[in-house]
């Protein structure tokens, strides 16, 4: 478990379905936070595939999802991944949902500052990537508050529902990684 004063990761358990159901049936925030298109699914579909990620042997280059939650009270957050992870390259990418009242407080930027920890000193990754919105500015500000760069922007990249958008590119690499 990774924490903070004020938020730990966790692995999700399938109790934790209705939480994450919560968090992944908003059609909207689905847009801006995840490549397929939306499926809706009921609150049963999420626990059996919780169920079954938990029975089963994670692969190395299987993207690791954990539950963010208040260390004071264990109140569900959101999500925090570690996806696209390429061990030969020794690079991985970040990425963050977080429910609406848990924004605009911090613990995106504490979510991130985990992920970073995990993927660098646990998985002994050189850089971390994060992918973004361009017009997602509390994004963009989480990832250069936690030391990431702009690296570049893709124009035109992702659908955001209403048409196409560009798609803003940071990077972290290890050795300018603060702990």
């Amino acid at each position: 478990m990774f924490a903070t004063d004020r938020v730990r990761l966790r692995p999700p358990t399938p109790d934790d379905a209705p939480d994450m159901f919560r968090l992944h049936s908003d059609p909207e925030l689905h847009l801006v936070t995840d490549d397929e298109p939306f499926l809706p699914h009921h609150v049963g579909q999420v626990r059996a595939r919780l169920e079954k990620r938990a029975a089963e042997q994670p692969e190395a280059a299987a993207p690791v999802s954990l539950l963010a939650e208040t260390v004071a009270d264990g109140t569900f957050l959101g999500t925090g991944v570690l996806w696209g992870i390429n061990a030969f390259n020794g690079y991985a990418h970040l990425g963050i949902t977080l429910l609406p009242e848990a924004r605009g407080q911090g613990y995106g930027t504490e979510v991130i500052r985990l992920l970073c920890r995990y993927g660098f000193r646990n998985r002994n990754l050189r850089r971390l990537e994060i992918e973004t919105l361009a017009g997602n500015t509390a994004m963009r500000r989480t990832a250069e508050r936690c030391g990431f760069v702009h690296e570049g922007t893709q124009r035109d990249r992702e659908y955001d529902g209403d048409g196409f958008t560009d798609l803003a590119i940071y990077g972290l690499l290890r050795r300018d990684w603060t702990p």
